[in-house]
């Protein structure tokens, strides 16, 4: 009768698990080569910088969904800043998440039977379709989950795996024992051995090649509107810390595994530093098994919000005689199904994975949220944060969609892709 009720909600840690999880994927794994293209005393700055931009972009939203009204959605909070733009706005954040996961996919079909050479496997196991299937075995029903926060222990699980391949490319950095050699003597690694100079500042062109590495790392703004609606007791300062803790946790992340896998080859660093580290070494197999899962783990992180967005656009096609249960199950097969298919068929969507990423995530992390933020909140004066946030996206797309078509090599396409 006098109990204390419990908490109704996620707590903060789950929110930040999530959000965490979201961010830290295999784009990851492209930071060192990122640190090369524009020297060791620029990379950290350029992770500090869009950090910040990546929490400002994050509290907006977060500010947008609490004008718009709880339990907010991408569509919500369009519709209440640009009226008719909410459908628009469903149907870009929806094509955004599902390249994404099929690029998951992808990835990991590309990764894992690398590894499985390096422990002596071989037939059935050398298949990349063999492992896209295994990983959609873990991965669907997972998919199916009707609140994002009940991935929160699964996040953690592949937040771990990210500590842990962290810490391996600092081992290699340090060459701590004959188990982290990244040069062995055998000469297994001769592209990249003896390892190549290591600068402090580089040109502003190759700055410039490699600003969307740094663009996109901290993208996981798709999932926000989700995590603040389950939220315990979601205030304005709860918001904040969730945002300010996620971003934090992969900054730390990608500082000291930028700085150290740059550190180790030079500027021979490759455009996935495990490419770099020898062959047959189990260290590095069973790192790539890890980046596999933490993959496998960002899967059903897209499947959510595209969920989410085109649930809103048949809702207002077809009216209250859709049943959200229907909803829920029918596009969510669909959704596994679809990413499964095109996984299975194509090897390589380098070129339309990029440009789905380039123009997706920064209308997601940088151009919604700033344009929404101004108009909603016209009596603020940081408003015109948003504005300036608004500005950059657009400045950061248009860069983007150039390097992608005219100065970016295969590699910045296939880390943009993992995006």
């Amino acid at each position: 009768m006098g109990g204390k009720k419990p908490a109704v909600g996620t707590p903060i840690r789950g929110g930040v698990f999530v959000l965490a999880n979201t961010i830290l994927g295999a784009g990851m794994l492209g930071l060192p080569f990122a640190f090369a293209s524009c020297g060791l005393m620029i990379g950290p700055c350029m992770l500090l910088f869009f950090a910040t931009s990546s929490v400002t972009a994050l509290f907006m939203l977060a500010e947008c969904a609490d004008c718009a009204g709880r339990p907010a959605t991408f569509n919500s909070v369009a519709e209440r800043a640009m009226p008719g733009s909410g459908v628009l706005i469903d149907v870009a954040v929806a094509i955004k998440c599902f390249g994404v996961a099929t690029s998951y996919l992808i990835v990991i079909g590309d990764s894992v039977p690398k590894s499985v050479v390096a422990l002596g496997g071989s037939g059935l196991l050398l298949e990349r379709r063999f492992w896209t299937l295994a990983a959609l075995i873990f991965a669907a029903p997972l998919a199916y989950m009707k609140k994002i926060t009940a991935l929160r222990h699964v996040s953690l699980v592949a937040l771990t795996c990210v500590l842990l391949i962290t810490v391996m490319i600092v081992c290699f950095a340090f060459d701590l024992g004959d188990s982290f050699d990244a040069c062995p003597e055998d000469g297994a690694m001769a592209t990249s051995c003896p390892p190549g100079p290591v600068v402090a500042i580089t040109t502003p062109l190759a700055t410039l090649k490699a600003l969307p590495l740094f663009v996109f790392s901290y993208t996981c703004h798709q999932n926000i509107f989700s995590i603040t609606n389950e939220l315990h007791n979601p205030t304005r300062t709860r918001n904040l810390l969730v945002c300010v803790f996620a971003v934090g946790t992969a900054l730390f992340v990608y500082i000291f595994l930028g700085t150290s896998g740059y550190m180790t080859f030079g500027d021979k660093v490759a455009h996935d530093i495990l490419a770099n580290y020898p062959a047959k070494n189990m260290i590095v197999a069973v790192a790539r098994f890890a980046i596999s899962f933490v993959v496998t783990c960002c899967y059903p992180l897209q499947a959510h919000p595209t969920r989410a967005c085109i649930t809103t656009i048949v809702k207002k096609t077809c009216g209250a005689d859709c049943s959200e249960d229907v909803l829920h199950y029918t596009i969510t097969t669909i959704f596994v199904g679809t990413t499964a298919t095109i996984a299975f068929l194509v090897s390589d969507l380098g070129l339309v994975l990029s440009v789905v990423g380039a123009t997706g995530s920064t209308i997601v992390s940088y151009i919604l949220p700033g344009l929404c933020y101004f108009l909603l909140f016209p009596k603020r004066g940081t408003r015109y944060i948003g504005l300036a946030v608004l500005i950059a996206g657009l400045t950061f797309m248009s860069v983007s969609l150039y390097l992608i078509f005219f100065g970016a090599s295969m590699g910045h396409r296939r880390m943009l892709m993992a995006y």
